[in-house]
């Protein structure tokens, strides 16, 4: 790379993450308050509905099942009408939905709203995945896709005390903390929602606050990147990602890394508990600095994945961490030095998840990376529906955590074991190109 082109690279960064992925994180912090501000609104909205915990949780559920059922309905809606429409019709439809559980007066309303919020959310993470993809060089990416996803745990270390605060002011239409709650942050995704439609173009070609110059650039880089992309119909069906190894290799990795975030996110506080004794405001103090450590292993690794162009080790070694922290934390005897291992445990998932999906947009191009982006969303997402009950069932039945955390670590062991599989056959590909079409035709005959 020359010095004028390492300028232009960094202008061209610099603008993209501006003007892009800066918006995209916050819709994806909306995006993740508007589906878990719920777990907060129980505390009033459980007796005014008549939920009982079982009830409760079935509509938890019902969202992780449409989430998953409608994910490819939504990719294919955003290759049909364009990245811009798309986007503002998803947040504005889940905006709408969010705001609408204000008016909520019974269990079945209550289900109905989180399966709906489940289908106009589906496809939220796969398509900016998508999006990004599309316009961010892959040298680039993983700190890209890490900046967007930084929004989650963000959402979660802030977005309950925003939660709280608001259930708890007094508001000018005299109704219950828990429905002036979704009112005003279901209102703030319906006003990004049109902000997003001013902000968004479909292609670098629409940007136009890019120069003619910098289009040039942006454009044969993305090209280049497309023909070191692995052989394959890049307009091919499910059918045959289904038949790709790398795909379920890719999603079985995504699965592992995704089980252990959810277990994080729904029994951490209990496992806190279990091993220090403290009380809840401290536990709530507590459970937000692995988040905090998840947040700084996603942007650092990401960072440095991108910086050295190496996607394997940062995914790979980043799992050993996280699954050597989740052991240590639930094995040593001091209170401190555990919430210190599962720290680190969360730094070194972070790590993982935020240097992840630059690999697989690297050997899925054109409707094929929208297809297989969105498989391996939902397959890995599926940890949802399987990790946090699996999780429950081994709590009550052994009484403990600590066959649960093996268990998660177990999965992030496989993850580093399942980068193999994806380094082995992308390497087989390379070697492929560097010999030429000369070895190609030979191995025709």
């Amino acid at each position: 790379m020359t010095p004028g082109s390492a300028i232009t690279a960094n202008q061209i960064r610099q603008k993209i993450t501006l003007r892009l992925v800066a918006p995209i994180m916050a819709l994806t912090f909306l995006n993740s308050l508007d589906r878990v501000n719920v777990s907060f609104a129980a505390l009033q909205m459980n007796a005014d509905l008549g939920l009982d915990a079982q009830m409760y949780g079935f509509g938890i559920g019902l969202l992780f099942f449409s989430y998953l059922l409608f994910q490819f309905p939504h990719t294919y809606l955003l290759r049909r009408i364009g990245a811009r429409r798309w986007i503002f019709a998803a947040v504005l439809s889940w905006g709408c939905i969010a705001t609408a559980m204000t008016f909520m007066q019974n269990a079945t309303q209550f289900y109905a709203l989180r399966f709906l919020l489940g289908i106009a959310e589906s496809g939220f993470a796969p398509g900016i995945i998508y999006y990004i993809s599309q316009w961010m060089p892959r040298r680039f990416r993983a700190w890209a896709i890490a900046g967007s996803m930084l929004a989650i745990p963000i959402s979660i270390i802030f977005g309950g005390p925003l939660s709280g605060w608001l259930m708890t002011m007094s508001n000018s239409f005299d109704i219950s903390g828990w429905r002036w709650m979704f009112l005003v942050e279901g209102g703030l995704t319906i006003l990004a929602a049109f902000a997003a439609l001013r902000i968004f173009v479909d292609t670098p070609v629409e940007a136009n606050w890019l120069d003619s110059g910098q289009k040039q650039w942006l454009l044969a880089e993305l090209e280049r990147d497309k023909s070191h992309t692995p052989a394959g119909n890049p307009e091919a069906g499910i059918g045959h990602l289904l038949r790709n190894v790398n795909v379920w290799a890719s999603a079985g990795v995504w699965f592992s890394l995704m089980s252990g975030a959810y277990g994080i996110m729904y029994w951490l506080p209990q496992i806190i508990k279990q091993l220090s004794d403290a009380g809840d405001f401290k536990v709530s103090i507590l459970s937000a600095l692995p988040w905090i450590g998840l947040g700084a292993g996603m942007l650092i690794n990401a960072w440095h994945s991108d910086k050295t162009q190496e996607r394997y080790w940062h995914i790979g070694l980043p799992s050993l961490i996280a699954a050597t922290g989740l052991i240590l934390g639930i094995s040593v005897s001091s209170d401190w030095l555990a919430l210190c291992c599962l720290v680190i445990g969360a730094i070194g998932l972070g790590g993982a998840q935020g240097a992840f999906w630059a690999l697989p947009t690297s050997f899925l191009s054109g409707t094929h990376a929208g297809n297989g982006i969105t498989l391996i969303n939902m397959l890995g997402t599926s940890g949802g529906l399987i990790t946090p009950p699996v999780i429950g069932w081994v709590r009550v039945t052994t009484g403990a955590f600590t066959t649960a955390v093996y268990l998660l670590a177990g999965l992030l062991m496989g993850a580093a074991a399942l980068l193999m599989v994806i380094y082995r056959s992308n390497l087989q590909h390379q070697s492929v190109i560097n010999a030429g079409p000369a070895a190609v035709a030979m191995k025709k005959q």
